[in-house]
């Protein structure tokens, strides 16, 4: 069988970790290690919770390191071939982790898939992650097959193609371990959010392939870690997108969509004024105020990101939406991945 390492941070909320435990128990036809990350001494997890599952561990930290440190040191110490990132509020079908690492395991240039992802709040619609795919515009706004910002679709069996996709939530993503570590992992400085984006799209550059395996399925709870909302969400939302951006394009089509991207937040910032939304107006503030702050540390991540380029940005232009995702949402009112798709057939 196959070897599996399942990383699991966990910052708080023991009854959906069990319920979480309780999924993976089901698991069949994988050899299962489970790494739980407990971040910092709130919920520290019980000898109860650890009985749920066989070959379980802890990794205990006075603080909390954030989901892309917790990850990182759980897959320091994982001895699975393949890592599956899972948040403690989700849940998976038994057969999810077998589909995924059998995926892995058929073709050497994927290097990552995810499962289709439901939500657990708002029954048979998708989640509000990577839904049925990630995808990104070219400007740095994520979006999903069945999550265009706000807009989740219900889940009418619309996308069960399995395809190739940008990127996939950290929620619920497979992952080789030797490619994780080489790419560099995701960036601690990240904290949360959009650190897994930045990591799959440095092992695009790599050359690899990034999937979504809609047999495989799980669902998920979302935001109870961070609200849906707050001002840290949309600031680290912001902030996380500006470095990505500044770190993988390469420099031509860099300083193109930056720009764009630089008078999109003006617009923004706008917006926010009008809908008289001052966590928004902040949050793009104090974003760019840290990405101007954090140049020197930006140049050494970008320097390291192009190293790892094996193939040109013509190539992966055509992975990511040609158009504003925020301008066709907003302005023109195209809620779902279909709609959005018309525009650039």
């Amino acid at each position: 069988m196959l070897s599996v390492s399942v990383i699991i941070p966990h910052a708080g909320g023991i009854k959906i970790l069990r319920e979480c435990l309780t999924s993976l128990q089901l698991s069949d036809g994988v050899d299962l290690e489970t790494i739980i990350v407990n971040n910092g001494p709130i919920d520290d997890v019980d000898k109860n919770t650890l009985s749920i599952l066989e070959n379980v561990h802890t990794l205990r930290y006075e603080c909390n390191l954030g989901f892309a440190a917790a990850c990182n040191r759980g897959v320091e110490t994982a001895i699975g071939k393949y890592i599956f990132l899972l948040n403690n509020d989700a849940l998976v079908d038994e057969n999810t982790i077998r589909i995924l690492s059998d995926r892995l395991e058929s073709d050497n240039t994927i290097a990552a898939c995810q499962p289709k992802i439901l939500s657990l709040v708002k029954e048979g619609y998708f989640d509000y992650s990577s839904a049925a795919g990630g995808e990104m515009d070219i400007y740095g706004f994520p979006f999903a097959r069945g999550r265009v910002f706000d807009t989740l679709e219900e889940d009418l069996g619309q996308y069960e193609d399995e395809r190739e996709i940008f990127w996939g939530a950290g929620a619920a993503l497979m992952v080789r371990r030797d490619i994780y570590l080489e790419s560099g992992g995701l960036d601690e400085k990240f904290f949360a959010h959009m650190e897994e984006i930045d990591m799959q799209w440095r092992i695009r550059l790599m050359g690899f392939k990034i999937m979504v395996i809609p047999k495989a399925l799980a669902w998920h709870h979302g935001a109870l870690t961070i609200l849906s909302g707050s001002f840290m969400k949309a600031y680290l939302n912001q902030r996380n997108s500006l470095a990505m951006l500044f770190r993988n394009f390469s420099f031509p089509v860099l300083l193109r969509n930056f720009l764009i991207r630089g008078v999109l937040d003006v617009a923004l910032l706008v917006f926010s004024i009008i809908k008289i939304d001052f966590v928004r107006l902040r949050a793009v503030m104090v974003s760019w105020f840290w990405f101007w702050g954090s140049l020197p540390y930006l140049i050494k991540t970008r320097r390291k990101a192009q190293k790892l380029r094996k193939i040109p940005d013509s190539q992966l232009l055509t992975h990511l939406y040609p158009l504003s995702i925020a301008w066709q949402y907003f302005v023109k009112k195209r809620r779902t991945w279909k709609e959005l798709q018309a525009q650039t057939d």
